[in-house]
Parts: structure tokens; sequence; C-alpha cells
């Protein structure tokens, strides 16, 4: 494989291209620190003469200790400003100070620092991959439409009253995970467009499942609303974040899979379980990642001259989600460039849910965007969005989506599409999937035929912890905006242990294997 990898060409391709970027530095002074086979709470640590938040203080201890910190974010004010004196203090004694000034207890649970009420327990969130996995069974089965049995693609499997499920891929297939001892005897099935079903696990077997979806029926009352002003209804979605969409830290356990297609054949597939730190909604700081468990394939073969890479992929898939970065097509004050207009009424996990169509005015610089947005019809929640690129105008993005590429090539970028939505646990919404779809043609000089590449990536969050959000540390975590395809590993289902995952559709399944057995045979050689 690295004998291929030395006669390809890179071509390094973004997949996303946005008018705005929003980048903060976030830097905290290192100091020298030491520790200590005594207790943690009699740790020495050097401090430096600041004044610093809460949040930024708790960061500082991280990076000075081998300590988390968990608390709910409602209990204490981050933004609460502290006055450090600089010299070497016992731990102890700067917990007690924070512990008086927010009235809170503390107690150092292993590794970690848990704060709480007075009069309440500390707890501990049990990792997933801390399950034990000989009590974790397996439920796997095809999402269908009962009109014409066709496969039912994205359509979200999850486990009621929690936040535990996947989704299904290309061809219906699905595959999630129950936690034991005690298993959900229940499982909970949605699709746009269809109602939602619960299902009993019982009545569920080992092999492949077939659910079948009934498609749901809009009340006529609410078919006559659609003639509500569209841009009305964006607006009152807008002022309704702030009670719809949550606002406090969060942790999501998401799958990411990034795929690259040359023509008709998978050429490379990135795939991982990660976990993504978000600040609150009016937080300037950016998304946080760390790498749970990852692998790649890939099959460059002596005879392929073009090495397509991917930069950026979760950048663009954070930068995709439509409440934290807020879009031109959301922007009240850039309506004026976009054109609106009612286009139906859908149902989202058995809510009715308005379809505004949206596209960019052609005086307006180029690329356009196009789509559909979605709005709960009771809350005025955001639901979703559908964009793409207007095939018309995507050519001027090509030096925004084309990083690096040798002189003899040409690159024209066919399509790209982007898909996102959002999830409620019963109270807010959260995000729940992601997906950037880019196709463009690729032709060397001096050779008549081309080929069509096609990038994928795609994110589906499987878990969500609300409770004891906080960042993790500098040195657990990777780059969003790096090139996600430095992970080894092979094609098995049991590489994955404890977590969902979205199951390959059936022509990658086939090219894993097909990659995987290719791999091996260059390791033996």
């Amino acid at each position: 494989m690295a004998r291929a990898d030395q006669k390809n060409s890179y071509l390094i391709i973004h997949l996303h291209y946005f008018s705005r970027r929003f980048f903060l530095i976030f830097l905290l002074s290192s100091g020298i620190y030491c520790y200590s086979q005594e207790p943690h709470g009699n740790m020495q640590v050097s401090l430096p003469d600041t004044n610093l938040s809460l949040e930024r203080s708790l960061l500082l201890l991280e990076r000075k200790t081998d300590l988390y910190f968990s608390y709910n974010p409602e209990i204490l004010d981050l933004e609460d400003d502290f006055i450090w004196q600089q010299g070497v203090h016992a731990l102890d004694d700067i917990l007690q100070v924070i512990e008086e000034r927010q009235d809170v207890n503390y107690t150092i649970i292993g590794n970690q620092v848990v704060f709480y009420l007075p009069g309440e327990e500390p707890g501990l969130v049990i990792p997933i991959e801390e399950r034990d996995p000989d009590q974790i069974s397996k439920i796997s089965g095809q999402i269908l439409s009962g009109m014409d049995r066709t496969p039912l693609e994205f359509a979200t499997i999850w486990i009621p009253a929690t936040w535990e499920g996947t989704i299904s891929n290309s061809n219906g297939i699905f595959m999630i995970n129950l936690p034991g001892p005690d298993p959900p005897d229940t499982i909970a099935v949605s699709c746009m467009g269809y109602s939602s079903r619960k299902l009993p696990v019982s009545d569920l077997h080992d092999s492949l499942n077939r659910i079948f979806m009934s498609p749901a029926i809009i009340p006529i009352q609410e078919v006559i609303i659609r003639r509500s002003e569209p841009l009305h209804l964006i607006r009152q979605a807008l002022d309704k974040i702030e009670d719809n969409h949550a606002n406090d830290p969060v942790i999501e356990t998401a799958f990411y899979r990034e795929s690259i297609q040359k023509n008709t054949r998978y050429i490379m597939v990135s795939e991982a379980v990660i976990e993504i730190y978000k600040s609150g909604r009016n937080s300037i700081t950016s998304e946080q990642v760390r790498l749970l468990k990852g692998r790649k394939n890939m099959d460059f073969n002596e005879i392929d001259t073009v090495m397509v890479k991917l930069k950026g992929g979760l950048q663009t898939s954070f930068m995709l989600d439509i409440i934290r970065h807020r879009p031109e097509f959301l922007d009240p004050g850039l309506f004026h460039l976009f054109n609106y207009k009612m286009a139906d009424i859908v149902t989202v996990q058995d809510r009715s849910t308005y379809a505004i169509e949206f596209n960019q005015k052609s005086h307006t610089d180029p690329p356009h965007y196009q789509g559909r947005i979605y709005i709960d019809m009771e809350t005025m929640a955001f639901r979703g969005t559908e964009m793409e690129m207007d095939p018309k105008t995507i050519s001027s993005a090509t030096n925004a989506m084309v990083l690096k590429k040798p002189r003899n090539i040409k690159v024209r970028p066919l399509s790209a599409a982007y898909q996102v939505s959002y999830k409620s646990d019963g109270e807010k919404f959260y995000l729940s999937m992601i997906r950037a779809d880019v196709r463009f043609r690729i032709r060397e000089r001096k050779k008549i035929f081309s080929n069509e590449f096609r990038t994928i990536s795609e994110m589906a969050v499987t878990n969500l912890q609300t409770d004891q959000a906080v960042r993790f540390r500098p040195r657990e975590t990777t780059n969003s905006g790096d090139i996600f395809a430095d992970l080894l590993g092979g094609y098995d289902f049991e590489f994955w242990g404890p977590y969902n995952i979205i199951i390959p559709d059936e022509s990658m399944d086939e090219a894993l294997k097909r990659i995987s057995r290719l791999m091996e045979m260059n390791i033996e050689d």
C-alpha cells in the first residue's frame, strides 16, 4: 500500500464552503506542577497570579493535575470570576474556595472531582466502553415503507426515554445495541413522512427484522395552515430557539464516517466513534472532539494516479449545526437575498412539521444555495434542513472546495448536498444527524476520460450526556479541521463493541470486505 501511495498525486478536498467562519484561540498559561503519592486532595498545584472565570479555572486545574471535573452545569456559575494568588497551593484549599463561593459540595472519586448540591448524592456516569459486553444484546432490521416496500434511508431507531440509538443506512438496514443487565423492553422507529412505531423487543428475533412503516396522514385543518407566510414562521422559530433548543453544555457520543468513491468503487472508508463536547449555545468556544475508537480502510492501487483526501469533514459537520452556526438563509438581516415559499406539511416523529423551500436570488454572489427548512408546528422548533449548492453556480466554489491539487489535474464540482436533523428528549431539541454528500469530476491533462469521485461524511448522535458535561483535556482531543483518515483497522463488526454505529450499505459492505483482504495481503507481504 505504501508503494502505491508514493506514486499517487494528492488532491485535498474540503467537504464544504461557507462564506462565514468562526474561530477562537483559547490559551491558558502553563506552569510548573508536580504529582504526589499522597491523596489527591493533598496534591500541590502551582497557580499563576491571575483572574479567571470558574470555567477557565477548572480547565487550568485539569491541565495541572490528573483529575477531571464532573458536575451539572446548572448548579455552578461558570462565569464567576476568581482571583488566584501566585504560588503553590494544596488542591483541597483551592476546591474549598470554589465550594464556599458556589455553595456546593465536592468529593474526589477515583480521578474525578464531583461537585454536587448539599443534601444530594454525587453521581458518576458509567461510560459506554465500561459496559459488560456479555450483557449487551443486538437487534438488527430493515425499515421499509408499508406502501411499496421500498427501503427507508436515515430512519431513526432509538430506545424510548433515552437518547441511545442509531439511524438506518441507504438500504434501510440498522443495528442497535440493547444494554444490560436490564435491557429495555421496547425500541422506537421514526422516519419523516411516516407514523412512528414502538416495537416490543420480545416480538423481534435474532435475524434481520423487517419493519414496515405507515405513511402519516395530515389532518385537513393543518393543510389549511400551510398558507402562513414563510418568513413569519422562520422569525417565530428564531425567537423560540431559547425555549426549544438546549443552551447548556452537552457531551454527544456519535458515530462518524467518511467515504470516498471513485466512479462506482469505494476506495477509502474512515470511521470512528467520537465524543463531542459542546459548550452552551451562546458560548463562542468551539466544539471539542475526543476519539474513542476508529479505523481506516483504503484501496489505492498501482494504477491510481490521483489520491483524494478529505480535510475538515468533522469541522463541516459542526458548521452544519444551524442552531450553533446560523447560515445566511436563517439570518433576518439577509432574508432579502433569498426567496421563501411554503412547500408542504410533513410528519416528523409523529409531529406535524412545516416544510419551507428557499432558494438564493440569482443576482447575489455565487455559489447559490437552495433547499428546505423544517419547523415543528406546535413548538416552532427547527427540526432540520436539507440544502444543496445550485449546480449552475457550484463551479464558483471550486477554489474553496479544492484545497490542494497537482497542476496537471482539472477538478470540477458536480453537486454538494447537506442534511441536518434534530431530535427531542421530550423537553429540548438536540442534534441528531448530519450528512454531507459531494460529487466532483477529475480529469488529468492529455487524457480523454475523466473519473467521478464522491465523498460522503455522515454523523449520527448515538448518545447524549446533559449532566456533568465538562470540557475535555487538550491532550485528549483531536483537531476537527484536520484530515480525518489517520486511523488503522480492518473489517470486523465486533470491532465496535458496545457502541452504536451506522451499518454500511450493501456496496460499502462488500468494499470493506474487499479492502480488508487487500490490507491483510499487504501486511503479509
